[in-house]
């Protein structure tokens, strides 16, 4: 044991060594593990869109297990929650979709395109106040005002005693993607320098611990291994150019709008961690989670995982709301409003995917269908109707009996664009239909316009951009178009406003609309004319396809290619090809009736396709 005289001289040497800075630093804080949960893309799929996988109520039952498991959890998404919605949803204006969101706590949101569908103003005034969390956009603009209205850039969300700046932006084409109608005054800037603009700002202002980047934009690749990555990463691509632009403030990106699944983890200099990069695919089938670990301020470790929404217990008040929005929105899905004879689908590829590159039944018809509403004078005097294939959410398909009710139209034309009739010079016809191609950069490097009986064109798919359109077969019931002339068409306000880049659309002068969106027009098709049969007739050629029209003679009307038909869609000469909605490579059948000796034969001929699978 130490004398009194020793231990005032210990005493006396600890306190030097303290007044020095030499005693032993302070023992550091334990780390915390933050743990993010994210999704993209929901759609308003209350129900399950897979048999057990997915849907509101397990969706939150799922949230609810891992939020126990680690109560420094945060719930976010990457936009599009809303629009393109079923009819559970849709018919509700997407309402109980932002009420289910707030019931699992959804914590901050980017918006996607899709919350625009109605416009600025309904986002603004009244899906921003419903929904109560925020809704973040650093890349929308409005003069030089960022993230306006009730927008904002970023928010800081605290939880365990660790500060997380969230960032929000949008995909670049966004102001292709939605009615321009509905956005004016808006522009969207480069996702990665608002980006990087707003985490430096969360770093240095706010003191954040982590920044977490919530952007709608995403990869067309998928998967989790090195090639998916790779892909993932590719800068020459517009989310490539986000992933390795993205700075060092930023911890996480999770990411949304292309429907595909992909986890990955980069390297990235100064950042002291991998950096995970996130899409669970869509509809709510799956969950991103993020684990953070954060020590004295700084994040040590992120590790990101694909969660499938399947196995799960259903959440009981998310399960009874789900069951009594469905009883309400029954209520009017279930009112018949016609019968059709047959299937009315929409293009695929060969793997059964979505093609909106190609021509297809639904959207010619859904263009005969505008233009029947329109073609009398006091509701446009229309002679053509062009329909976008991004407007067309679902397919008819014939029940047993072939009833169509509300919600199966609603379900195919979800977006309740306004009809509008314009005059258009034959020169901005070619222009529209050489705006097909898309331009570069844009998601899709085509987009196949629906387009009503009795018009039809060719083009060659290898003519120069601009110009692929051939002028003199271009044919409104069996008359070439006239460059100079004036025509009555009708489109829905998307494409009005020149939306999916159909910029020659948005001109056009004397606008007259019948009052009808695109849905109640369609409804009103249905009660008048079921039962329905589509017409299947083909209305687009290419130059060197056998049946096609090769231009206009004497009259003007057009003369046919040595196989007969003139391709008209309708008009004179022989039926075109028949369009079943699904893509062929090539598909034999020029379906030419022909009388011999009391036999029909059928002489087989080369259908013309364009190749395009990008979604």
């Amino acid at each position: 044991m130490r004398s009194l005289p020793m231990r005032a001289a210990l005493a006396t040497a600890a306190a030097t060594l303290v007044v020095l800075g030499t005693a032993p630093a302070p023992a550091q804080a334990a780390p915390i593990e933050v743990q993010i949960l994210g999704f993209n893309d929901f759609h308003g799929r209350l129900e399950a869109p897979t048999a057990g996988v997915g849907g509101a109520a397990q969706m939150a039952g799922m949230i609810k297990q891992l939020r126990a498991a680690n109560t420094n959890t945060l719930v976010m998404s990457a936009g599009d929650s809303i629009g393109a919605s079923p009819f559970i949803s849709l018919v509700q204006k997407d309402e109980p979709t932002i009420d289910f969101l707030k019931m699992i706590g959804v914590d901050a949101s980017s918006i996607g395109n899709h919350e625009l569908d109605r416009g600025f103003d309904d986002l603004n005034d009244r899906v921003i106040p419903r929904a109560g969390f925020p809704y973040l956009a650093a890349n929308v603009y409005r003069g030089t005002e960022a993230a306006p209205g009730r927008l904002a850039e970023s928010t800081v969300l605290t939880v365990g005693g660790v500060r997380i700046g969230v960032v929000g932006a949008v995909t670049l084409e966004t102001s292709s993607l939605v009615s321009p109608a509905g956005i004016p005054g808006l522009t969207f800037k480069d996702p990665t320098a608002e980006a990087n603009r707003v985490a430096a700002k969360l770093k240095a202002d706010d003191d954040v611990d982590a920044v977490v980047l919530l952007v709608h934009e995403g990869s067309e690749a998928s998967g989790t291994d090195a090639a998916a990555c790779a892909a993932v990463a590719d800068p020459t691509t517009p989310f490539g150019k986000i992933v390795t632009g993205a700075s060092a403030d930023i911890n996480v990106i999770i990411s949304g709008h292309t429907h595909v699944p992909y986890n990955c983890s980069y390297d990235v200099p100064k950042l002291g961690h991998k950096r995970p990069v996130l899409q669970t695919g869509r509809y709510g089938d799956a969950l991103d989670q993020v684990k953070l670990t954060v020590a004295d301020g700084k994040v040590t470790a992120a590790e990101g995982a694909l969660l499938p929404i399947k196995g799960y217990p259903a959440d009981p008040a998310v399960a009874q709301f789900i069951a009594d929005t469905k009883a309400e929105a029954d209520v009017q899905g279930k009112v018949k409003i016609g019968e059709i004879t047959a299937d009315i689908k929409r293009a695929v590829t060969a793997e059964g995917v979505e093609d909106r590159g190609n021509e297809s039944t639904l959207g010619n018809f859904i263009a005969d269908v505008q233009l029947e509403g329109t073609r009398p004078a006091n509701r446009g005097g229309a002679q053509i109707a062009f329909m976008n294939p991004g407007g067309l959410r679902s397919d008819f398909v014939k029940s047993p009996d072939g009833t169509v009710t509300f919600a199966d139209a609603a379900t195919v034309q979800p977006f309740a664009n306004d009809v509008i009739t314009k005059t258009y010079t034959g020169a901005e016809i070619k222009e529209t239909l050489e705006q097909q191609w898309q331009p570069a950069g844009a998601s899709r490097p085509f987009l196949q316009l629906g387009v009503s009986k009795g018009f039809s064109y060719v083009y060659d798919p290898n003519g120069p951009a601009g110009n692929r359109v051939i002028a003199d077969r271009i044919f409104l019931n069996g008359t070439v178009i006239d460059p100079k002339g004036t025509y009555r068409v009708t489109v829905n306000s998307f494409l009005a406003s020149g939306g999916d880049n159909f910029k020659a659309l948005a001109g056009g002068v004397d606008p007259l609309a019948t009052g009808d969106n695109d849905l109640t027009v369609l409804v009103d098709y249905f009660r008048a004319k079921s039962p329905v049969t589509a017409d299947t007739v083909e209305r687009v050629y290419t130059v060197d396809q056998p049946g096609a029209p090769v231009g206009g003679g004497p009259s003007g009307e057009p003369t046919v290619s040595p196989s007969g038909g003139t391709g008209n869609g309708g008009g004179a000469g022989e039926p075109g090809l028949p369009i079943t909605g699904v893509k062929a490579l090539t598909i034999a059948g020029a379906g030419i009736l022909l009388l011999l000796a009391g036999a029909v034969a059928l002489v087989a001929a080369r259908r013309r396709r364009i190749r395009l699978t990008v979604e």
